[in-house]
């Protein structure tokens, strides 16, 4: 009876194949084959080829050289040639010698019908490479020959030359009489066996036959891998009735036999655990006391898989997928795909998910083993040509009969132009279609980068079924506080704490929910939050561990969340009150702070800053006012960074379609937790009915969901002249309810103007000397009433030509330090250019 790991070597054998490698982790394990009989490799190698046909089976090695296990194999040459007859006396034929004459060496087993337990007795070098050229040569009677620790009898035997020469001849024989040469590694893959090969240069015909097992695809026949759940179950049955071990649950003992085999052991251990230390603790078989022994690894730690996938939160669609994989159907001749995509921010469960993931299919009868190999980009990319593929191909082997885990696999595309990430995605995809009954590959990342990573290949998307793609939306802020108490709760003695710190921390993960970003870390975040809570407590109980978290142990940066009492009007609008004129929109901001900070007197749940239209000419102050909002929102608790990105029509309209919306969605990234000014934002709409052209449309389009998704992460202020921004607001029905405020910006009158030009020139240094300022004046009136001109943009304009006229003034003349910083009239231009 063969046993199930030598089928397919047996298959090989059976449909001819004249040279046979066996390797692997097998070669060196027992065996317990149908009839539960237990035995090694020389005995299950000789069931295999007497099962596959095979008559005479020897079996040459060191210890023993010739020797055979069974009366029908028995060594009897004769002088004609022939086989003798049963009734003829087992001699030698003529021209034949040994050490004990004519006479053979080799008794008939003790039990003709199959192979013997013990070792027979062998002969010398010369007589046994004669011996193998009689067997290739003789008469025709199906014959194998097992050459065992194949990587060591050359090299140590006496006839090395010869054994090269017998070996030669064995692989290049090719008669009508079917011959076979097994040949045994104790190596565990095929690159430890081509490495012993390459290394005994005497032999090269065992290069020939490695070269071509390498050539073969996969699988291979001759790679002994681990028992498999069927020979595991009889291994079960024999320590039941052997040694005694008990069964815990009956009708889970499939599935845990399941999880014996997908951990790839040698039965060997598996005897010893069960035989051994199971029975002498008392302990029953079951799921729970394989996890508690670290025999197995699983990412359930106590229940079953749908147990633990019950009991994450927030995950409903990837629950519902997962749960009906368990009732499909059986699979036909060719399985269904179950390649999946994992989208969404860190810390969601993506890996945890993935890691049950090939448990569930495992259950689910998908996979053998249903381990998860996770990788990321880096570990499938090479620094030379070819070598990717080599990389790709050794994690995918690694993961067969499991689950790829993939884990920023958008890298590999934008590794494709200036790497070789389009040379992983092609072995990727390739082995996804070869192995795919094999191996389920799964990628994850953040939501648009792995929608670029899926659109950049066709064949990524076909490989990857609609309904696998699955979405991880982030927790929330009841998830995320369970998990920052469940890891302060964790540690030995647990933290504690009042109801003071209790409230504290809830506001904190509220703020940090709210203020969350496209790259929000979700339960790491948490993790992180409750690791820095417990260090600052350490420092400022020190001994005293008994002392309970208390509000200062909050970092200060996220204690903003805490609603301290708001800043002093002086603090919040002190560097707004230093700007020349815009009275209309410093009261506009004045009651716009205000009404929020009455919105959280009054206790509503979540005030958020607004987003805001800037109206008017260029050079009014629009973009300093920005800044300052920036800074304020950020004192008010409104904006978690409070600082400002400046963009235009040029960092959010792409060159090609598609691109928009990336460029579109990294500019909010960059402003989240501050101000995204967009200045010109009409500049998007290219006509002055309203119509825009496709690439504006998307930007538009991309700017009113990220304003919706994001509002109170980011507050974006769009700016520009009155009526372009009204067709702005029109292009798009869901933008003008986007905005909560509208601040007019008028330009400057020429008072203001000249206290501009005052307070620049003040700023380098410089004074206005007597009867500039009434000549500075007069330009700035003209110039203000000509179109394009820019306000506190041209009085900037005006200072730098002054500076140039003063320049080249004093060139070369000896003046004191206040002359050569005084404009006079005569520095002051006909025209502004």
């Amino acid at each position: 009876m063969v046993p199930e790991r030598l089928e397919a070597l047996r298959d090989a054998a059976r449909e001819g194949e004249f040279v046979l490698l066996v390797y692997g982790p097998g070669v060196k394990d027992a065996f317990v084959d149908a009839a539960y009989r237990r035995y090694g490799l020389a005995e299950a190698l000789w069931e295999t080829l007497h099962d596959a046909g095979f008559a005479r089976i020897v079996f040459f090695s060191l210890r023993g050289m010739l020797r055979v296990r069974d009366a029908a194999s028995r060594l009897v040459p004769s002088g004609a040639g022939q086989e003798p007859g049963p009734s003829e006396e087992a001699r030698m034929g003529a021209g034949f010698e040994g050490p004990l004459g004519r006479a053979i060496v080799t008794p008939p087993p003790s039990r003709p019908e199959g192979p013997a337990a013990g070792e027979s007795m062998g002969m010398s070098d010369p007589h046994a490479l004669k011996m193998l050229d009689h067997l290739l040569d003789g008469p025709p009677r199906p014959t194998a020959v097992v050459f065992e620790h194949a990587e060591v009898i050359a090299r140590h035997s006496e006839a090395q030359r010869g054994l090269a020469s017998s070996l030669e001849r064995w692989f290049d024989y090719r008669p009508g009489v079917r011959k076979a040469c097994v040949l045994v590694f104790a190596r565990d893959d095929l690159e430890e066996v081509g490495r012993s090969a390459e290394s005994d240069h005497a032999v090269p015909a065992l290069q020939t036959a490695v070269s071509a097992e390498r050539a073969r695809r996969s699988p291979r026949p001759g790679l002994v891998g681990a028992p498999r759940e069927e020979e595991l179950t009889r291994l079960v049955q024999r320590a039941r009735v052997r040694a005694g071990l008990e069964i815990e649950d009956w009708t889970a003992l499939p599935g845990v036999v399941r999880a014996m085999a997908a951990e790839n052991e040698p039965l060997r251990r598996w005897e010893d655990r069960l035989e051994r230390v199971l029975v002498e603790r008392g302990l029953p078989l079951g799921h729970q006391a394989l996890r508690d022994l670290g025999w197995v690894t699983s990412a359930v730690k106590t229940g079953d898989v749908w147990q633990r996938l019950a009991e994450l939160r927030g995950l409903d669609q990837v629950k519902e997928h997962l749960t009906g994989l368990r009732w499909q159907p059986p699979a036909g001749d060719e399985p269904p795909a179950h390649h999946m995509v994992f989208t969404g921010n860190p810390g969601t469960g993506k890996t945890t998910v993935a890691m049950l993931v090939g448990e569930i299919l495992r259950e689910a009868g998908v996979l053998r083993r249903g381990h998860v190999r996770a990788v990321k980009a880096g570990d499938l990319v090479a620094d030379h040509l070819g070598g990717t593929a080599l990389k790709t191909d050794a994690a995918v082997n690694e993961a067969l009969d499991g689950v790829l885990f993939v884990d920023e696999a958008y890298m590999l595309s934008e590794q494709a132009e200036r790497g070789f990430g389009k040379e992983a995605i092609d072995t990727l995809l390739a082995r996804m279609e070869n192995d795919r009954g094999r191996l389920v590959v799964v990628v994850a990342g953040y939501r648009d980068d792995m929608r670029r990573f899926l659109d950049a290949n066709q064949g990524l998307r076909d490989r990857f079924p609609e309904s696998g793609h699955l979405d991880f939306p982030d927790y929330d802020p009841a998830t995320l506080h369970d998990i920052a108490v469940s890891r302060l709760t964790s540690v030995d003695p647990p933290h504690t704490w009042d109801e003071e710190f209790g409230a504290a921390l809830r506001k904190v993960v509220e703020g940090l929910h709210g203020a969350r970003d496209a790259r929000f870390g979700n339960a790491r975040v948490m993790r992180n939050l409750a690791d820095e809570i417990g260090r600052r407590w350490a420092r400022r109980v020190r001994d005293e561990r008994s002392a309970p978290l208390a509000v200062e142990d909050l970092p200060e940066r996220h204690r903003m969340f805490l609603d301290p009492a708001p800043p002093s009007p002086e603090e919040l609008f002190g560097p707004l009150e230093d700007m020349i004129g815009l009275a209309s929109v410093k009261n506009a901001l004045r009651r716009l702070v205000a009404q929020i900070d009455l919105s959280r007197r009054l206790g509503e749940e979540r005030v958020t800053a607004p987003h805001l239209l800037f109206l008017g000419p260029p050079g009014t102050g629009k973009t300093t006012v920005a800044r300052e909002i920036a800074r304020i929102f950020h004192r008010l608790g409104l904006l978690t960074k409070g600082h400002l990105v400046e963009v235009g029509r040029e960092d959010l309209v792409g060159r090609y379609l598609g691109e928009t919306a990336r460029l579109t969605a990294d500019c909010f990234e960059r402003a989240s937790g501050g101000v995204l000014f967009v200045d010109e934002a009409y500049a998007l709409v290219s006509s002055d009915d309203g119509r825009t052209d496709p690439y504006g449309r998307e930007a538009i389009n991309a700017i009113n969901q990220h304003m919706e998704n994001m509002r109170g992460r980011l507050v974006v202020i769009a700016a520009g002249y009155s009526e372009p921004m009204d067709r702005f607001l029109a292009a798009n029905e869901g933008m003008r309810s986007r905005f909560g405020g509208r601040l007019e910006f008028p330009a400057y009158d020429p008072s203001e103007l000249l206290a501009i030009l005052r307070r620049d020139a003040g700023r380098r240094g410089f004074r206005l000397g007597d009867g500039t300022e009434r000549r500075a004046a007069d330009l700035l009136a003209r110039a203000r009433a000509a179109d394009g001109f820019g306000n506190a943009r041209s009085v900037r304009k005006l200072e730098e030509q002054m500076f140039g006229a003063l320049s080249e003034r004093v060139f070369g003349k000896v003046l004191d330090d206040t002359t050569l910083r005084t404009y006079l009239p005569e520095d002051v231009p006909d025209e502004l250019w």
